[in-house]
């Protein structure tokens, strides 16, 4: 999955769900995160988007339009419909100088003129809460290990309840792992499980096989 390591993360993440004082933390980093980290772990717990890589020929057309310097987040994102498209983060500050706001515009309409579809995507829908630290606390995840047998546990322990439990009790089947809650979220991370979003990820959150939605 495309998104960086921060090297402080995975040690926050693995604790954040099970100690409840971390979690002012994690909330401060979800504001403060770099707009690329930010794009990135969003993208990551996004249903529809299959995989994500730096956008190399929306990149030309940046340079070319003098935008390589202002910030920026180019991606391109293949669907889960096998379509893929430009996502562009634009940082708040492009948006209200009217100079960058029209280079930006028109770097949208040189991409889709070369036929790709490119979408804008301002930084305030990027940091909307609680959506951007959820995703950071999955995304801090990605180093957390599950082994074969966790993953058979796990994914056997909830086709026994019908698909669905809570963060607790799927942390509970993995009693003997490292990081059991990290390894929940690591298997939403690899799009195995899903786990609400709509609202701050605690112990009681419901997490799905991905299978059953």
């Amino acid at each position: 999955m495309y998104i960086p390591t921060v090297s402080m993360l995975p040690s926050i993440a693995a604790s954040t769900v099970q100690s409840p004082e971390l979690a002012p933390a994690i909330a401060q980093l979800g504001r403060e995160a770099p707009l690329s980290y930010a794009f990135d772990a969003v993208l990551g717990v996004a249903p529809s988007v299959r995989s994500v890589s730096d956008d190399l020929q929306c990149e030309k057309f940046a340079r070319t339009l003098g935008l390589a310097q202002v910030g920026l987040v180019l991606r391109s994102v293949r669907l889960t419909s096998g379509r893929s498209v430009s996502l562009v983060a634009v940082p708040s500050a492009c948006w209200r100088d009217p100079v960058l706001r029209a280079r930006i515009l028109d770097l949208k309409w040189a991409v889709e003129f070369s036929g790709r579809r490119l979408v804008l995507v301002p930084e305030s829908v990027i940091r909307a809460e609680p959506r951007l630290t959820n995703a950071l606390l999955i995304s801090a995840c990605d180093g957390v290990r599950v082994t074969p047998r966790e993953r058979l546990i796990l994914l056997s322990h909830l086709a026994e309840v019908g698909g669905s439990a809570s963060l607790e009790v799927c942390a509970e089947a993995l009693t003997g792992s490292a990081d059991p809650a990290g390894a929940v979220l690591r298997l939403v991370a690899e799009r195995v499980l899903t786990i609400a979003l709509d609202r701050p990820i605690d112990l009681q959150s419901e997490v799905s096989l991905a299978a059953w939605r």
